[in-house]
């Protein structure tokens, strides 16, 4: 059986952040969440937590990313936002000193002007009058009628940054505004006519929330690690409760009661119907606290589970609550968000608002039930849904495409740094920076993982594990340069986790030891080391087979051939190499990165190989001919994960700029599709040879554009104008589309650059002109410019032809009596 190379890979879906930290804010209606994300506010729907949209929108909306990185970095950055209570329009602040307002159903711009602040505007609230209030660093607040971008106040009295603001609506046309500042006070200025009210202290360091109950109270949480309920009436303190952390952030929870469980295995399936007043705080602890402000009463704290550090928890900077899907939006220090729901249905739901360094990733389950463990530079392991969905072609066969969920599950268990991750079917090891490995079972239905199993020996970091497809043991190698063999147990207590015990240790290399992968038949080991060796291990008792000698640095990737008995090598020396194991001997050296290459993997039955590196490029490579025959390029750094998926027909890469890309072989659609293509323009070539032989020059035309011969075009608008049918040519042009347009304008652009061709030119852009006059066809600066040039030169030069032709026949009319009497 001949096998065909696999040469054109497509990045056919990048996973995209959506969160880069700062404000998120609801939909009144629950069905999308607003996140602020660098340029741009991010439109997620929460039902299929799927991006959906942008404020402003992209310019391209493909899933593979292209061209973003240049796109946002000339768009002004958003500093925070604001949706008004109708969903009429959204409020933007921006880094160059503008307010923006947004017409939230279309989506498009419908004003902009100067906020008036020294400094950049950090808060934003808006009322149902459209009226909005901004609070910048410069300690004024401002009343902005949103229609006229009209100032109506400026308030005066609080001191430094605004940390706080929010409107209170007393009745249908009466509001109050509070607001925090630096100095830990509470002012309250009424909104029609801008006096200052009264203040309010109580707190010592930085006021971060504001809300309201009833209209009634007010309550205030701080960095001081305390939560204020004022009474608004008497505006005085009524009860102060410490919650012994810094509090980022807080929200009121229904009065009607909500239910806990999930929260708390005590505590499930419990609903609460409060006495008080509710609310749900959290901050540098990255603890939830559900407290009861008006009896002082607790009635819910997230505690850190067993064996977790301080470094695996995560503070808590924002938090908001929607009452009409009773879904509590928790937002972490690291851009992730959990959706923690406290209805009568239990969920809860992990979104990754965007990636960290990406270290390994690792593929699991079934075909029908498939996810992507991803190590994202954080002790959890991250497990994004695997979609596989069917895509249209032209071609009548079907094509599938994979795509990743922004929602995903964490394991928590390891309390440093993941470092690698390696899988077969349900089974996912784990190696941590924390000494230990943990072995994870995955289920199909659930989509999630359990630690059933943990081993702790090493006394150094743990940069490599391999599993053995026969599921009997587990390699591990550590920075201590040792490398240990654990058993596997045949069965696993689902109730509690079992100790996994080292069945064989030896000292591996003299430095890191940084790849280790197990043989097709269980029987061989390999390891490859900072100390350029790659050593062969004999898995029975970890005696040394052989030595691998040739690389001139640190070897990255080792790993051996599906069906041949080779192995794969990578090495920061910026070379692949192919090993025999009969003899240790090196058979093959690729060459073509520029960098270190940090991962390598055989495809397509082990003819093929894939390389990453730190040039941030991914290539595809023949062993027959050794060459390299595809170089993708879709990532701006160091691509340290490479996962190959049924032999190659995806990839998946990751790497230090937080990209994940699934690549899609397309090599037999592109060569069906390339084929179909050419034997279309054969035979629309041979039909415009018919059309001009039978001189139908308008319907050749037409043509001639299409198949992007501007040759042909140019010889045909020639001779219509020559056999005076140049009017003709308009009814052509109208029935031709706006992409056949704009191609034929860049034709006339280098027409009109040619003496000998400028009046076809002329005559093609005087039938053109009325487009771009109203707007449907757009013309750049530089061929603006370009145009105008030569026409000019054309006239002048025309207009001398002319002036020369009226001398010449007034001088012929002069001679023609005395010619006569002659």
């Amino acid at each position: 059986m001949s096998i065909k190379l696999k040469e054109i890979f497509k990045p056919e879906y990048v996973q995209k952040e959506f969160y880069t930290g700062g404000h998120i804010e609801w939909t009144p209606d629950g069905h999308n969440l607003l996140c602020q994300c660098g340029p741009r506010v991010s439109i997620l729907d929460i039902e299929t937590t799927t991006l959906v949209d942008t404020i402003p929108q992209r310019t391209g909306s493909d899933k593979t990313g292209d061209g973003e990185n240049e796109e946002d970095e000339c768009t002004d950055s958003v500093i925070t936002f604001t949706l008004d209570p109708t969903s009429k329009n959204l409020i933007t602040s921006h880094k160059s000193g503008l307010l923006c307002t947004w017409d939230w159903n279309e989506k498009k711009l419908t004003k902009s002007w100067r906020h008036l602040h020294k400094g950049p505007v950090i808060k934003l609230a808006i009322t149902s009058d459209q009226i909005i209030a901004s609070g910048g660093t410069d300690s004024i607040i401002r009343l902005w009628q949103s229609e006229k971008a009209h100032c109506l106040y400026a308030l005066h009295g609080a001191q430094g940054n605004i940390s706080a603001l929010k409107y209170l609506q007393l009745s249908n046309s009466k509001y109050w505004l509070f607001a925090a500042d630096l100095q830990c006070e509470i002012h309250v200025w009424s909104c029609d006519d801008g006096k200052h009210l009264f203040k309010l202290q109580g707190h010592f360091s930085t006021v971060t929330e504001l809300a309201f109950y009833k209209k009634q109270y007010l309550i205030s949480s701080g960095r001081d690690k305390v939560i204020i309920l004022w009474d608004l009436e008497s505006k005085l303190q009524l009860k102060m409760v410490a919650l012994y952390d810094c509090l980022e952030t807080m929200a009121v929870l229904p009065e009607n009661g909500f239910y806990l469980q999930g929260l708390d295995n005590e505590l499930k399936n419990t609903h609460v119907i409060p006495n008080g007043i509710c609310v749900a705080a959290g901050g540098e602890n990255g603890e939830l606290h559900i407290w009861d402000v008006k009896n002082n009463v607790p009635i819910f704290k997230e505690c850190i589970a067993d064996g977790q550090s301080i470094k695996s928890t995560k503070s808590i900077t924002n938090m908001i609550f929607n009452e009409t899907r009773s879904i509590l939006a928790i937002c972490y220090v690291d851009n992730t968000i959990t959706l923690q729901s406290f209805g009568p249905q239990h969920s809860k739901l992990t979104l990754i608002g965007s990636n960290d360094e990406i270290l390994d990733v690792a593929l699991l389950g079934n075909e029908c039930s498939r996810s992507l463990a991803v190590a994202i530079n954080s002790c959890d392991i991250y497990i994004f849904p695997w979609h596989k969905k069917k895509i249209e072609s032209d071609d009548n066969c079907e094509i599938y495409n994979v795509e990743l969920g922004v929602c995903c599950k964490r394991l928590k268990g390891h309390t440093d740094t993941v470092l690698c991750l390696a899988s077969y079917k349900n089974f996912l090891i784990s190696s941590s920076k924390d000494h230990s490995i943990r072995v994870w079972l995955y289920c199909n239905v659930s989509r999630t993982a359990k630690c059933v199993a943990i081993g702790s020996r090493h006394t150094g970091a743990i940069n490599t594990v391999a599993i053995s497809k026969s599921l009997e043991f587990i390699v591990s190698a550590s920075t201590d340069t040792t490398l240990k063999l654990w058993k596997l147990p045949k069965t696993f207590k689902s109730d509690e986790q079992h100790i996994l015990s080292v069945k064989l240790t030896e000292v591996g290399h003299e430095k890191d030891i940084n790849s280790i992968c197990i043989a097709p038949n269980y029987q061989t080991i390999a390891t490859g080391s900072q100390d350029k060796l790659i050593k062969i291990w004999s898995a029975n008792d970890l005696s040394v087979l052989g030595i691998c000698r040739g690389h001139k640095r640190g070897v990255w990737c080792v790993r051996f051939s599906p069906i041949d008995q080779v192995l794969l090598s990578s090495s920061a020396d910026t070379t692949l190499k192919i090993w025999s194991m009969a003899d240790y001997s090196c058979l093959k050296t690729l060459e073509s990165h520029d960098s270190s290459v940090l991962k390598g993997g055989f495809l397509n039955h082990g003819t093929q190989v894939a390389s990453c590196g730190g040039d941030g490029l991914v290539k595809i490579w023949c062993l027959k001919t050794s060459e390299c025959i595809s170089t993708l390029d879709k990532h701006s750094s160091k691509v340290w994960a490479l996962s190959i998926v049924d032999d190659g027909s995806i990839m998946v890469t990751g790497g230090t700029d937080s990209r994940l890309v699934v690549w899609h072989d397309r090599t037999e659609e592109v060569r069906i599709s390339e084929a179909a293509a050419s034997q279309t323009k054969a035979l629309q070539d041979q039909q415009l040879q018919n059309l001009l032989q039978n001189e139908q020059l308008l319907p050749a035309l037409k043509m001639s554009i299409t198949l992007e011969r501007p040759n042909t075009a140019l010889k045909i608008i020639q001779t219509l104008s020559k056999q005076g049918q140049g009017q003709d040519l308009k009814m052509v042009f109208q029935n031709i589309n706006q992409e056949q347009k704009e191609r034929l304008l860049n034709y006339v652009v280098d027409w009109n650059s040619n003496g000998k061709y400028c009046l076809a030119a002329q005559l093609v852009l005087n039938i053109l002109l009325e487009d771009i006059m109203i707007g449907k066809l757009t013309i750049n600066q530089e061929k603006l410019q370009g145009l105008m040039a030569y026409s000019e030169r054309h006239y002048r030069r025309l207009t001398t032809l002319m002036t020369n032709l009226q001398l010449l026949r007034y001088t012929t009319n002069c001679m023609a009596p005395h010619l006569s009497n002659k």
